[in-house]
């Protein structure tokens, strides 16, 4: 085992420093100026060993002093942070566009860390945050907000506004590829066979509003 995965495996997990994947994701989107190179940058920043990542369980069942792990290296081999344009909330996806189904859990990044790769950022953080916590007091637990949480979704039937993700996410790989701009039949299509069964029409609302 190398001396960085060691280090890695031996912060804390119940230290107050694992900030939110989400969290970091809306400071990188403010540095960069666009959601999808922020998400492009925190994912080779834990996939490259610069970034410690830790990841919750959110199921009642498991304990919170068991619910905490080092995301291996591994996952990123085949995972992503990925920004979804229709919740506007930052999601993990397989890399593709491949649809791939999990359990949920919520992403944290080791924030001393994320403060040395971009101090630009640390400087421009809540002034108290850092300071909110005596010596004296106890280490308490992370949690996320609602809105933090990358949700992994539980096997099953897929939820009924699936297809809106499938369309926006192929709308922008065209776009970033150059591909002409596709019909309202072919997206239709499309989402049809991956993610649901939208009507023509409501498809071609979609497109106009994110197209527009």
């Amino acid at each position: 085992m190398s001396p960085r995965r060691r280090k890695a495996e031996r912060l804390p997990l119940d230290s107050p420093n694992w900030m939110p994947a989400a969290e970091a994701h809306r400071m990188l989107t403010g540095l960069a100026g666009d959601p999808d190179l922020a998400a492009k940058d925190l994912t080779a920043a834990v996939a490259r060993k610069r970034l410690p990542c830790m990841q919750r369980t959110i199921a009642s069942h498991i304990a919170p002093d068991q619910d905490r792990e080092i995301v291996p290296l591994s996952f990123w081999d085949k995972y992503e942070f990925g920004f979804d344009p229709v919740s506007e909330k930052l999601q993990i996806w397989a890399k593709g566009l491949v649809d791939v189904e999990f359990r949920r859990v919520a992403f944290f990044v080791w924030k001393p860390k994320f403060e040395k790769i971009w101090p630009a950022l640390a400087a421009s953080a809540t002034p108290h945050a850092a300071s909110s916590a005596r010596d004296d007091e106890p280490t308490p637990a992370p949690t996320a907000r609602t809105d933090d949480k990358l949700e992994r979704r539980m096997p099953g039937p897929q939820p009924e506004l699936r297809w809106r993700t499938a369309l926006a996410r192929e709308l922008i790989r065209g776009a970033r590829s150059g591909e002409p701009e596709p019909t309202a039949e072919q997206m239709c299509q499309l989402v049809q066979d991956k993610s649901g069964r939208p009507d023509l029409r409501t498809v071609q609302k979609e497109m106009k509003k994110l197209l527009s």
